[in-house]
């Protein structure tokens, strides 16, 4: 999934994905050089440790 860097707002960046939904991203998970009118490629994984351990609480 691509992404446009839309705007930026302090630490946040608006990010408009392909399917038109808006989700922020902090800066630290980009490239240092973005900036708006760039598009960036959104994936997602799965932290398997972290889940675990929420798995945990969960319960």
């Amino acid at each position: 999934m691509q992404a446009i860097i839309d705007s930026i707002q302090g630490d946040y960046f608006r990010c408009l994905l392909e399917n038109g939904d808006l989700i922020s991203i902090h800066k630290e998970y980009l490239p240092k050089n973005v900036e708006v009118g760039n598009v960036v490629k959104v994936q997602f994984s799965i932290d398997e440790e972290a889940s675990r351990r929420q798995k945990e609480l969960m319960k």
